[in-house]
Order: C-alpha cells, then structure tokens, then sequence
C-alpha cells in the first residue's frame, strides 16, 4: 500500500470523519451520561463500531433494558452490514482472511457509501478502500472517546446532533441515486420504514423494512435486466 492509497483513501473520507468528528463527540456525551466510563466507549467504538447502535444501547441502558435485549437490539439492528459486506464483497478478492476480516470489521454505512461509489470508477483499488475504512473507523473511536471526557465536564444539549445524523444519510442516500431502481428502493425503503414503525412501534421496524426493500430492489433490477436481454433478442 502506497502514499497514493493513503492520500486518495484519506481525501475521499474527509467529509465522513468531519461528520464523524461531531456525531462521535455527541455519542460519547450520550454514552457517558448513560452510565458509561470513558475506557468503555472508547472500547465500544472499536469493538462495535456502529454509531446507531451505540446510541441505542446508551438509551436502552437509560430505559433499564437488559444486557441480553441490548445484544439483541444490537444485532438485529446491525443485520444491515451483512448485505452491505455481500454487496461489495465483489470487489475484494485475493486477500487474506486477516485483511477481510479488517475490511469487513471497519465498513459502516458511510464507508459503503463511499467506497461502492467509487468502485464504480475505474480507478478506485480495494487499497483505497480500506485506508477510507480505517480512517473513519480511527476518527469515530477517538472523537467517542473524546465526547466521553466532555460528557465528564460539562453538561451539554445534544439534540441538535438528531438532526446532523439525519442530514448526514439523507446525503449519503442521495449519493447511490445512480439509476432509476435505485431512487425507487429508498422510496419504497422509506414508506416501509414509515409503515413498520406505525405498526410495530419497534426499532426491529427498520431492519425489516431495509431487508424487504433490499429484496424488492433486488428483483427489480434483475427483471429490468431480463427484460432488456430479451428485447435485444
């Protein structure tokens, strides 16, 4: 891996480590009041390494919830990085299981995001992609950590932090918009996660609704694609 990896991985995630810089500080202020110790976030963000996650179980913790229904939430609500893994699976081939499981231990949303972006362009190596990975991944533990010390200081709003992380995925949304299927999944992503919720009034009500929404995208995709076989023929 050379300085032109580092370089374009790191040039690449800045605007992610920037956002991660701020909601990582409000996660660690969040966690912190919630009961947690400074070393316990800082070891959270690098073993969990899922920002909605964290955020969950600091107010699962606050509600009293057990430890095992914090897994659960945890676990069902990081489902979604089984479909991102096998999506840009593809894309990393040939590398050792050490490597893989570095690749795979660092890849959030915003990292997919930017990284299946990417791979779409002729230029963008799987050495790209980590540095990106890793970088993110640095920046959120650190920034966490961070927000832990503040939490222990100083007594600080965070609900202005709600609408950071909303306005930060509604970008990174807009960046997959590369075809028509696409724009018609987050469509029928978002009315179902609408309709879930209602209905469930549950937290399980997004993972349901991505996974449904990813199988509709799915099958929309491979009929266009048979569609437009046939009509060559």
């Amino acid at each position: 891996m050379g300085n032109t990896a580092i370089l374009k991985g790191l040039k690449a995630g800045l605007p992610i480590m920037a956002s991660y810089t701020a909601l990582g500080l409000a996660c660690g202020i969040v966690l912190f009041d919630a009961g947690f110790s400074v070393m316990s976030i800082f070891l959270m963000s690098l073993l969990v390494y899922a920002g909605a996650a964290q955020f969950l179980a600091g107010s699962m913790v606050v509600l009293g919830a057990s430890v095992p229904s914090i897994i659960l939430m945890v676990f069902f609500l990081n489902l979604r990085h089984i479909l991102m893994a096998a999506s840009i699976s593809k894309h990393v081939k040939n590398k050792s299981v050490g490597f893989l499981a570095l690749f795979g231990h660092t890849l959030s949303d915003e990292s997919f995001g930017i990284n299946y972006s990417n791979f779409q362009k002729d230029n963008w190596t799987v050495n790209d992609a980590i540095v990106t990975n890793f970088f993110n991944y640095s920046v959120w533990a650190v920034s966490t950590a961070l927000g832990g010390v503040i939490g222990s200081q100083f007594i600080i709003n965070t609900q202005i932090m709600n609408y950071a992380l909303i306005a930060m995925f509604i970008c990174m949304m807009v960046m997959q918009f590369v075809s028509k299927t696409y724009i018609i999944t987050a469509v029928i992503s978002i009315v179902l996660s609408v309709f879930f919720t209602l209905l469930l009034k549950h937290n399980i009500a997004l993972v349901i609704a991505t996974l449904l929404a990813s199988m509709i995208g799915y099958y929309i995709e491979v009929n266009s694609k048979r569609t437009g076989v046939r009509s060559n023929d």
